[in-house]
């Protein structure tokens, strides 16, 4: 996982190509105003962005996701969030589909990290992660980027 504020990523190149182009077109996206909300293919297969006004939630109330294929990259662009992690079970256990590349399950977190406008969090493929939780006590609507992005493996 990695956790960076946007102005940060020259420090990511070279660790995957796309990775640091998802991070060009995020921060292009976030400086414009006039993007909507929606699915924006930029990478055809390789990097899609979403961009959300979503409100936040209690751990709770929410499941741990992972991904095979993809690495998720949230960035706020208002608000703030919380994600929650934990440890990769068996691949048996995990309510998985290879088709939305998308596994979720109940498990117990082991950490979580916070962030805030401008700033990001970074999930590899098969790091379970529990995104869009409440910074605070208080569901709050947010609004973000969440790049899909295809990496080398």
């Amino acid at each position: 996982m990695i956790v960076d504020h946007i102005k940060n990523i020259e420090r990511y190149r070279g660790i995957d190509e796309n990775v640091l182009k998802a991070l060009s077109y995020i921060k292009e996206f976030a400086s414009d105003p006039d993007k909507g909300d929606g699915k924006y293919e930029v990478v055809p297969g390789e990097i899609i962005l979403h961009v959300i006004t979503k409100e936040t939630h209690d751990r709770i109330d929410a499941k741990m996701e992972i991904h095979k294929n993809f690495m998720d990259i949230h960035y706020l662009i208002n608000g703030s969030e919380r994600c929650y992690v934990s440890e990769l079970p068996s691949m048996e256990l995990i309510d998985y589909s290879e088709e939305t590349d998308n596994g979720f399950w109940d498990c117990r977190d082991t950490g979580s990290v916070q962030i805030k406008e401008g700033e990001f969090y970074a999930v590899w493929p098969l790091e379970p992660h529990c995104p869009l939780c409440n910074a605070g006590d208080e569901n709050k609507v947010i609004r973000k980027i969440i790049a899909k992005v295809k990496v080398k493996r």
